[in-house]
């Protein structure tokens, strides 16, 4: 028997209730018209409610289709050789999805609750002890940071004192990779990369322009420390990490592998390697802070609910709406779009992406273990879009769209093979070379001996030309070399095998034209 939704109904409606009707004297006819519409209304909600990827605030309500999730994971772990994922989905208030895939190395599963690298989404946590100072009135966003760190200087002493808070949050400072060239050890502190700033050439005018630099957010830590007076990695500690119940969220990387810290994994020929993953001190408040899937839905959520996360607020709506508010597309910490607000980060063997859908009133987090710079820019970017047309209801692209980055590193070793063939081919060339040359005329052995020199340097030219186009006010030639060893093992060699032997030829060359041994006899 189907009793109509309307008897339960017994006093008229009292703000704060739902939907009552009981007290109305309400006609027969009109009570089971009333009926079947509520009926089918309540079916057809429940229908959508499976198909509708629109997070609510409970579990119920947030639905998509898990298995398609897993399928499409795996699919892309097998596609690429990925080792470990975790992922986390939730509503304003509600884990909704949290697991793990893969290996976290030595044996080990990858679980939600295994620590990784999350990069560039520490700054986020910056931003926001930033954002809790201003509200505290402990500091103001359009403050001189040398109001705050009075010996901050680069290398135009009048520049210096213009710099503010806000500068630094928003990347509009004028300071850029392109004109930090220093390198620091690992163990260096904030201070040290505050003080390095001294030489430091601005290659935009201050507030002009948004220039990415992880340096300004080292030294907004060190304000969080001078105003705050407590370290920064204890300050984040307490007013962050344990407000958010976020226990397996880690500044010290020895602590985070006592407790279960992934192995990272570069590749080498798309071949999967682990590697170790440096852990810079100075940069902790930029890109070096360690955390899990669902200590990130923690903070996500609370993202997401004004600040709020199960009774504990980090910041007013006022500060939140500060937090969120964008300079040239960059809040304090997060990238702001319409509806969308994101960030994410990548370190040498991990990959992280948390993003925030306000409207929808649900995020993603997903985390990889995984740091090859082909990794970065294919196979994250497919897994992500992949999970976020799931999770979302958009359209799912095909596991097989896009490059495998696994058999492009395949394709890069025939290729390396075939060069080295060919190098040690010309260098056993030289055994005649004096013999061929004593018959040319002095014009042909100095071509011959300038295109040694000519082609690696052409292709030399050519490679750091078009990442330096990529990366526009970000590239640095020391570091971007450094980085080639470390993110792009096989790119390097093939860089090395593809222009040493060559130079080799052209100085033995040049040293036989010098020394006379091409003369005719």
């Amino acid at each position: 028997m189907v009793t109509c939704p309307l008897d339960q109904f017994k006093t008229p409606p009292l703000m704060g209730e739902s939907f009552v009707f009981k007290g109305y004297d309400v006609d027969m006819m009109v009570r089971h018209r009333i009926c079947i519409l509520f009926t089918a209304i309540t079916f057809m909600v429940g229908l959508s409610a499976w198909t509708m990827p629109v997070g609510a605030e409970t579990v119920s309500s947030v639905r998509f289709e898990a298995d398609a999730l897993d399928a499409y994971i795996s699919g892309q772990m097998e596609k690429h050789g990925i080792q470990g994922i975790s992922i986390a989905v939730t509503s304003k208030k509600e884990i909704i999805f949290l697991k793990g895939y893969g290996t976290a190395g030595d044996g080990r599963p990858m679980t939600p609750q295994t620590p990784m690298y999350i990069g560039s989404q520490s700054k986020s946590f910056t931003g926001l002890a930033i954002a809790q100072l201003i509200e505290q009135g402990r500091l103001k966003p359009n403050d001189a940071v040398q109001k705050y760190i009075p010996w901050f200087k680069v290398a135009d002493e009048e520049t210096s004192a213009k710099i503010t808070i806000n500068h630094l949050l928003h990347h509009t400072s004028g300071l850029s990779e392109t004109g930090f060239t220093v390198s620091l050890p690992e163990d260096a502190t904030n201070e040290d990369a505050v003080r390095a700033l001294a030489s430091a050439e601005l290659t935009a005018p201050v507030g002009s322009t948004f220039q990415y630099f992880n340096v300004g957010y080292d030294v907004l830590s060190v304000v969080v420390q001078n105003v705050s007076g407590k370290k920064y990695e204890d300050y984040i500690q307490q007013n962050v990490f344990d407000p958010l119940e976020m226990t397996h969220t880690y500044t010290d990387p020895v602590l985070a592998r006592e407790n279960g810290l992934s192995q990272g994994y570069s590749r080498f020929f798309g071949f999967t390697v682990p590697q170790r993953q440096p852990h810079r001190v100075f940069e902790v408040s930029a890109g070096y802070i360690i955390s899990t899937a669902e200590d990130m839905a923690h903070y996500s959520m609370a993202m997401d609910n004004s600040g709020f996360y199960k009774g504990n607020q980090l910041l007013t709506v006022k500060s939140m709406d500060m937090l969120f508010a964008p300079v040239q597309g960059y809040g304090m910490g997060w990238f702001v779009e319409q509806g969308h607000i994101f960030h994410g980060g990548a370190n040498e063997t991990f990959k992280t992406y948390v993003d925030i859908y306000p409207l929808r009133d649900m995020s993603i987090v997903l985390l990889i273990n995984q740091g090859y710079m082909f990794d970065h820019y294919i196979s994250a970017p497919q897994i992500f879009e992949g999970v976020e047309a799931i999770v979302l209801g958009r359209v799912l692209p095909s596991v097989a769209e896009g490059w495998s980055v696994k058999q492009i590193g395949w394709g890069l070793l025939v290729f390396v093979l075939a060069l080295g063939i060919f190098q040690i081919r010309n260098l056993l060339s030289l055994r005649g070379w004096v013999e061929r040359a004593r018959n040319w005329s002095n014009g042909k052995k100095i071509r011959d001996t300038a295109i040694s020199f000519l082609i690696p340097t052409i292709i030399l030219i050519v490679i750091f030309s078009q990442v330096k186009a990529y990366l526009g006010y970000r590239f640095n030639f020391t570091y971007q070399m450094v980085m080639m060893f470390r993110t792009l093992p096989d790119i390097a060699v093939l860089m090395v095998l593809g222009s040493v032997p060559d130079y080799v030829q052209g100085f033995v060359k040049l040293f036989w034209l010098v020394s006379g041994k091409t003369r005719k006899i």
